[in-house]
C-alpha cells in the first residue's frame, strides 16, 4: 500500500477543534460504520458531536449545532479517499444519543418503506432490523457482553417468528431496491441463513441450531473491524496487494471471536469456524485454507456445513447490494448469476433448496402484491398468477442490457460488508 498521508486542512484546523490523542484517550471515542453514517443525512439535528480521527489526531469536524449535509459529505469524502487512514468517531458518553438518532431515522425510513410497498413483511422488517442493530455493534468491534446478548436475542426473535413465513426472502430482497441505505449486508446475510438451513433440512434443525447458524451468517464478517480503514471504505478497485489484505478478515475474525470466547463471551465456537471459512468454495477455490467438499465426509479437508449454507447467503446478498461502483441487482438477476457459477463454487445440497425457497418466496410476494394493488390478470385454468405478473416485467426487463454473464463472485469485488474475489478490476455486478 502507499505510504502517503492524509493530511488534515489549514482551513479544517482554524475552524475546528483539533487534538492529539494517544491509545488510552482513544477509549473515550467510538468509531461508527459508514452504513450508520448515511443515516445522519436524513437526521435534522443532532446533540452530539462527530469526530474524525487521522493517525494521531483527532477532529471534531461536526458539533451539534452544526449538522449539515455538506459537512457530512466532506466526511464521507475523506473517509474513502484513497491511501487516507480516516475514522469517524462518536464520544463513548455520546454513543446513546447517536443510537436514538440512528433509530428514529430507520424507524422514519421503515414507515415510508412498508407506506410505499404495502406487501413487505413487517415481522421480517422487525427481525431485519434487530439484526442490524446487533451487527452494526459487532462491526465496530464490540464483542462484549451487550452485544452477545443482543445478538442471541435479535437471533431467537428471527428463528421463533420467521422459519414458517414464506415472504421473508422476498420481503429483504425487495427491501433493497426499494431503499438501498436500509440494508445491513451481516443482517440479511443471518437472515437468509437461518431461513436456508431450515428449508435445508426440511425444519429438522433444532431452534438451537438455527439460531447459531444465524449468528454465524451475522457474525461472519467480524474480522472486517480489523481491516484498515483505507482499504475498507476503498470506492475503487483493489490492488493485489489490497486484496491480499482484505482476504486476511477470515482469519482475523476467526482469532477475534475466538479470544472473545475464550475470555468468557457466550459465542457458540461453530460461530468463529464459519467466520474462518465462509470464503472457502465447494470445489477448493476459496480461501484462506483452499478447503473443499463437506466435512461430514472428509474431516480434515472438508467445509462445515454451516459455512456452505453462510457462503451461499453471502454471496446472494453481495450481489443485491447498490455501491458507487455497482447497480443493485433484482433478486432475479443476483439469482440467475448464482446459478451460473454454482457448480464450482455451492454445495448442491444447500443451493437447490435455496433456490426453491427464493423462487416460492418471490411469487408469492409477487401474488401479495398484486392482490393488494388490485391490479387485474387474465389467467387460464392452472396458472400461476406470480407466472403472469413476472412475465410483464421480463418482457420490459429482457430489453435492457443486463450483466448476465458476469461471475457471481465478480459481483463481490468490493464492499466492506461484502465478499472480496476479485482484486484486478471493477464489475458491473460488484
Amino acid at each position: 500500500m502507499s505510504s502517503k498521508k492524509f493530511i488534515i486542512k489549514e482551513s479544517t484546523r482554524q475552524r475546528c477543534k483539533v487534538f492529539r490523542v494517544d491509545s488510552i484517550d482513544r477509549r473515550h471515542f467510538m468509531p461508527i460504520s459508514m452504513e450508520l453514517f448515511h443515516f445522519l443525512y436524513e437526521a435534522p439535528t443532532i446533540d452530539f458531536s462527530i469526530f474524525i480521527r487521522v493517525d494521531q489526531e483527532m477532529v471534531e469536524y461536526i458539533k451539534a449545532s452544526e449538522l449539515s449535509k455538506e459537512l457530512l459529505k466532506h466526511i464521507w469524502l475523506a473517509s474513502i479517499k484513497d491511501d487516507s487512514e480516516v475514522e469517524i468517531c462518536v464520544q463513548s458518553s455520546d454513543h446513546a444519543k447517536f443510537t436514538r438518532v440512528i433509530d428514529s431515522v430507520r424507524d422514519q425510513k421503515i414507515k415510508r418503506l412498508v407506506e410505499r410497498e404495502p406487501a413487505l413483511d413487517s415481522k421480517t422488517l422487525f427481525s431485519f432490523v434487530n439484526l442490524s442493530a446487533a451487527s452494526q455493534m459487532v462491526l465496530r468491534g464490540g464483542i462484549n457482553q451487550e452485544a452477545t446478548r443482543k445478538v442471541a436475542a435479535a437471533a431467537s426473535f428471527m428463528v421463533s417468528n420467521l422459519m414458517d413465513n414464506n415472504y421473508s426472502i422476498a420481503t429483504l430482497s425487495r427491501m433493497i431496491q426499494i431503499d438501498p441505505s436500509l440494508y445491513d449486508h451481516s443482517a440479511a446475510v443471518a437472515m437468509f441463513s437461518g431461513i436456508m438451513g431450515n428449508a435445508s433440512y426440511q425444519g429438522k434443525l433444532s431452534q438451537k441450531n438455527v439460531e447459531a447458524l444465524t449468528q454465524c451468517g451475522l457474525y461472519h464478517d467480524a474480522g472486517k473491524a480489523c481491516i484498515p480503514h483505507a482499504v475498507l471504505n476503498k470506492p475503487g478497485s483493489f490492488t493485489p496487494e489490497e486484496f491480499e489484505i482484505m482476504k486476511t478478515h477470515a482469519i482475523l475474525g476467526y482469532k477475534f471471536l475466538t479470544k472473545s470466547i475464550d475470555e468468557g463471551a457466550s459465542i457458540e465456537r461453530i460461530v468463529a469456524e464459519v467466520a474462518l471459512q465462509h470464503h472457502e468454495r465447494f470445489t477448493g477455490k476459496g480461501y484462506p485454507h483452499g478447503k473443499k467438499g463437506r466435512l461430514e465426509e472428509d474431516p480434515e479437508n472438508g467445509i462445515h456445513p454451516f459455512a456452505r449454507i453462510v457462503a451461499i447467503a453471502d454471496s446472494y446478498s453481495a450481489l443485491l447490494m447498490e455501491r458507487v461502483y455497482k447497480p443493485a441487482l433484482p433478486a432475479e438477476e443476483a439469482l440467475r448469476l448464482l446459478e451460473a457459477n454454482a457448480v464450482e463454487h455451492f454445495d448442491p445440497l444447500f443451493f437447490k433448496p435455496f433456490v426453491a425457497a427464493l423462487k416460492k418466496s418471490l411469487n408469492l410476494y409477487e401474488e401479495k402484491k398484486g392482490s393488494l394493488n388490485g391490479n387485474i390478470y387474465v389467467v387460464e385454468k392452472g396458472d400461476n398468477v406470480a407466472k403472469k405478473i413476472m412475465a410483464k416485467k421480463n418482457t420490459k426487463s429482457q430489453k435492457e442490457e443486463t450483466p448476465s454473464q458476469k461471475n457471481p463472485h465478480d459481483a463481490h469485488v468490493h464492499d466492506k460488508n461484502c465478499d472480496h474475489e476479485t482484486p484486478s478490476h471493477k464489475k458491473l455486478g460488484a
